[in-house]
């Protein structure tokens, strides 16, 4: 049939835009508009019939697995014998995996744990085992700041409702069938690699084997994702296609038919899934090499496109929820690129001329899907890609496999061969370390709108199209056409008059951001920090939170923030300064600003020696000053004579305007600090109150209140914080003089957002705006 080869690919697009349409009913727009430009070049009604069945039978498939989505079990207690459906992960005093109910219901369940002895003893817990627990069901949280992950999100596809905060382990015991049998495997590869090999090589060798990256040290896993060679360290197409190449050879080798290579390795592939935990990338490309196998024993002559167009679309259809996965996206739409633009490789003489043109259209393909999920690239991409993907290639991946094996049979010989293979990839990571470093090579720009999105999306798609022809012509003016829609990308928040102040939801802590209209002006005041106390080395975790990694830095990136142009921190309480030097040793800070009297103990001095070690220019300031950065100003209302006795009352207080809205930040200044103020300052007044010390009995006094006369106050404390802050007493003097309260515990980020002289107040996520939402 003519135009044959177009029927998956024109399948798969039309069931993109069915799932996309039963989330976003503007894509069924674009789909009808997708049929027209397929009717005009066509004229084939056949082709226009697949689409759309297509279509509607993937927008069905959707709406039904998502009305399924649900669970039977409400907030509470429970006492059963549970499935431990995943790998458990143990993680200094905390354990971690998935269990399913009696009735098949997986729940993201916790555990902290009490003793070494007892961690020991939990070591030993496989996937598959049936233990009785004991525990509390609460309902995971959806992203409480803009631009941070969301956990509940990504549970939700994964058809998991509930976190299980277990207070008991007892009674387990073993595994009952043969996909358990395979995670236990992974487990012990994951474990003896742990066991056998020096940190540098364990993790690297166990997300190249089995797919796992928990042990891959976080600042060695963030430089590869900044380089944009993260996928190196990923099960993909190359590993499988290696790994399938080899065994088939071997197997020829061995004087087995290619018939029945071909089997043993169809049978091999599912296993090879499950024991490198089923990532999107591994299912792609091992569907992709079974589509090729099945096609090779009914002699039926398989194309690239349409192998990858039928993998894509087995995928959705088990899993329709694949496709609002980054993962999935960029695996599929780097394929795509590579396998459309193949023929352009074909004519290129030389090794590195391919090489070349290979990263090219691969970062090309994911340009769109990385501004979108992490809003920023790499510029030395390319390059990083044609130094590392033949070394690992040619040498990390062989010698990763091969020395696993060796382990096995030789534990002397293994460990032998790994002390080379560790100074090797001891020696690769601080390189790859040291390049993430270098700022200039990052490029961030702001979370894309949709419709500009879009148009770069289709200029890219153009460009590449322009790289196959080989047309010059069309290569310009593609080519300037996708570097004016990138500009846009990058200019358009630019253009906007809107300010804004946001109150980050960072738990029992402060951190404000204030931006300026037009980006003419970045400022965070305070960032927030947890308490930390001494512990057993067996409590230490190896991946310890961080508010300044997990939140403030992705905070500002979503904002195409490169650099703060100033930190501010009130006072050196942890609470309020935790995550300082995570800001600044990411070289994300251009101006340090701190109150005269900031240190008061040798601790405080940390935060300040790391702002030199990075050259940033630290300001002290004192009640009477003037803060200008760029278009943003603030005046100084104390600390006046610092009091090294207390903290809190040599707080920095500052007093700004934002449009037509005036505010007082008093961090933790307490009811004397505030007396303070309203005797030098006896007409302050103020629209909005950052109530001071998190809404503590000692702060935020009646006779404060009178003179400020503020109409919204906003509270900075973390969920049920141990404190109990705020304290009733305070609520109750703001609700006796008809104050609107914002809180962070409450409501998540709190945002005002405003337009020349006006604003409006709305909280993060929106779960209910209609009572908070004012415009002045």
């Amino acid at each position: 049939m003519r135009n044959s080869r177009l029927l998956l690919p024109l399948a798969a697009a039309s069931a993109t835009a069915g799932i996309s349409a039963a989330v976003y009913f503007s894509a069924v727009i674009l789909f009808f508009l997708f049929l027209l430009i397929i009717f005009i070049k066509t004229r084939h009604a056949f082709l226009i019939f697949v689409c759309f069945f297509s279509f509607l039978l993937f927008f069905a498939l959707y709406t039904l697995t998502d009305s399924r989505n649900a669970s039977s079990y409400q907030q509470g207690t429970y006492h059963f014998k549970a499935v431990i459906d995943s790998i458990p992960k143990i993680d200094g005093d905390r354990m971690s995996m998935v269990v399913k109910t009696p009735d098949g219901e997986k729940w993201a369940a916790s555990y902290r744990i009490q003793s070494a002895n007892e961690k020991d003893r939990l070591s030993y817990i496989e996937p598959g085992m049936t233990c009785e627990l004991t525990g509390a069901l609460e309902e995971p949280k959806h992203a409480t700041v803009p631009g941070i992950f969301d956990y509940h999100n990504y549970l939700y596809r994964q058809h998991i409702h509930w976190n299980y905060s277990v207070t008991s382990v007892h009674n387990c015991s073993g595994p009952v069938n043969f996909k358990y049998r395979l995670l236990s495997l992974r487990k012990y590869i994951v474990s003896f690699t742990n066991e056998s090999l020096p940190p540098d090589s364990a993790g690297i060798v166990q997300a190249l084997t089995v797919g796992d990256r928990f042990y891959v040290e976080d600042d060695v896993l963030n430089a590869y994702q900044k380089l944009g060679v993260v996928h190196l360290l990923a099960i993909s197409g190359l590993h499988v296609g290696i790994l399938t190449a080899g065994m088939f050879y071997i197997m020829i080798r061995l004087g087995i038919t290619r018939e029945k290579a071909s089997i043993l390795l169809l049978l091999f592939l599912p296993l090879y899934v499950m024991l490198t935990g089923a990532a999107p990338s591994v299912l792609r490309a091992a569907l992709m090499s079974g589509v090729y196998l099945a096609g090779s024993l009914v002699k039926w002559r398989v194309h690239s496109a349409g192998a990858i167009c039928l993998s894509y679309l087995v995928l959705l259809l088990f899993n329709p929820y694949h496709l609002f996965e980054a993962g999935f996206q960029l695996s599929f739409a780097v394929s795509f690129s590579l396998i459309l633009s193949s023929s352009l490789f074909l004519q290129l003489k030389t090794s590195l001329g391919q090489l070349s043109m290979v990263s090219l259209i691969a970062q090309l393909g994911s340009l769109p899907i990385l501004l979108y999920h992490f809003q920023q690239f790499s510029i030395i991409s390319i390059p990083m890609n044609m130094l590392m993907v033949p070394f690992y290639t040619c040498v990390i991946l062989p010698g990763a496999v091969a020395g696993v094996f060796l382990l096995l049979l030789s534990a002397s010989a293994g460990r032998l061969f790994f002390s080379w293979f560790d100074f090797l990839m001891s020696l690769t990571n601080r390189l790859i370390t040291k390049i993430a470093e270098i700022d200039v090579f990052t490029v961030i720009i702001a979370r894309p709108e949709p419709a500009l999105l879009f148009l770069f999306t289709v200029t890219m798609i153009l460009l590449l199209m322009a790289i196959e022809k080989r047309s010059f012509t069309h290569l310009m003016v593609t080519g300037g056409m996708c570097f004016a829609a990138l500009c846009l990308l990058f200019v358009y928040p630019r253009l906007s008059s809107e300010g804004e102040v946001d109150m980050i939801d960072i738990g029992q802590g402060d951190s404000m951001y204030v931006g300026a209209p037009h980006q003419q002006g970045h400022v965070l005041i305070d960032t927030g920090g947890t308490l930390s106390y001494s512990s057993e080395p067996w409590r230490e975790k190896q991946h310890p939170f961080s508010l300044g990694e997990k939140v403030l830095i992705p905070f500002l990136t979503a904002k195409g923030i490169k650099q703060l142009d100033a930190l501010i921190l009130t006072h050196a309480d942890q609470d309020h300064i935790g995550e300082a030097e995570t800001l600044l040793r990411h070289h994300k800070v251009k101006r340090l600003v701190i109150p005269k009297g900031f240190v008061s103990e040798p601790k405080d001095e940390k935060v300040l020696r790391a702002a030199r070690e990075e050259g940033v220019p630290i300001e002290e300031v004192i009640r009477g000053d003037v803060l200008q950065i760029k278009n943003l100003q603030f005046q100084v209302l104390s600390p006046g004579t610092p009091d090294p006795e207390n903290k809190n009352n040599s707080s920095l207080v500052l007093w700004m305007k934002t449009g037509d809205m005036s505010w007082i930040l008093t961090g933790d200044l307490e009811k004397e600090g505030e007396q303070e103020v309203m005797n030098v300052f006896p007409n302050i007044t103020a629209d909005v109150l950052k109530v001071g010390h998190h809404g503590s009995k000692g702060s935020t006094g009646e006779e404060f209140i009178k003179q400020l006369r503020p109409k919204t106050a906003v509270i900075s404390a973390g969920e049920n914080n141990r404190y109990h802050h705020p304290h009733q007493e305070v609520l109750q003097i703001l609700q006796r003089h008809s104050i609107r309260v914002l809180r962070t515990d409450q409501s998540g980020t709190l945002q005002y957002r405003y337009k020349n002289r006006v604003g409006t107040f709305s909280v993060y996520p929106p779960y209910d705006t209609s009572d908070i939402t004012e415009t002045n």
